[in-house]
């Protein structure tokens, strides 16, 4: 039975029923300029750098038999308009953000029909988070998904970080906001989640 995740309930848990769907991919927000006398539009989508992508809109229906008042009660009044991570049975190693909207409910005899959209990030994130643990001095080599991200770096003591991001080079110092004690082990944990189309 298909199911899906809003936040930590499932849908299976309201006893709905997921009809099919779909997760279409986000646009690309193209832009194209015409500019008088040049044959052909200017093609400035990628001006910033790389494409950027609008929002994913998910149509879901779903159905609820027998004596469905109070489950939809409770459904409504916890997503509507609310903003939740949803996991998808049909994608279950990604999480998409997204804001529930439950559009309409149409009563029939001994079932509803319940009309859902979810206006979802661009990007689905992976379900767990990548970490990274360097102790001492070490090398971590950070691999990212599609979507731009800036990595959350913890360090137990003061820690000197130096990354190469093409033929560029950076370096940082960061406090942890204690002191340096030399017997301790440095440790440096990075973590992220990767986002793909």
């Amino acid at each position: 039975m298909s199911y899906i995740l809003f936040g930590r309930m499932s849908t299976s848990d309201f006893g709905f029923i997921v009809a099919p769907y779909e997760i279409p991919m986000p646009p690309a927000r193209t832009d194209f300029v015409a500019i008088p006398g040049r044959d052909g539009s200017l093609d400035m989508t990628e001006a910033s750098g790389y494409v950027r992508y609008g929002d994913r809109v998910i149509d879901l229906t779903l159905y609820a038999v027998g004596d469905y008042r109070q489950r939809l009660f409770e459904f409504t009044n916890l997503y509507h308009g609310q903003r939740y991570p949803i996991t998808f049975d049909k994608d279950p190693d990604y999480v998409y953000y997204g804001r529930i909207d439950v559009n309409g409910i149409t009563k029939h005899d001994g079932y509803c029909e319940i009309s859902v959209t979810v206006t979802a990030d661009a990007y689905k994130l992976d379900g767990v988070e990548t970490t990274i643990t360097v102790n001492g001095s070490g090398r971590a080599n950070l691999v990212n998904g599609r979507m731009s991200l800036v990595p959350t770096v913890k360090t137990t003591a003061e820690a000197t970080l130096s990354w190469t991001v093409g033929l560029d080079t950076h370096s940082v110092t960061v406090s942890a906001g204690q002191h340096v004690l030399p017997h301790l082990a440095l440790a440096t944990t990075f973590s992220f989640r990767k986002g793909w189309l």
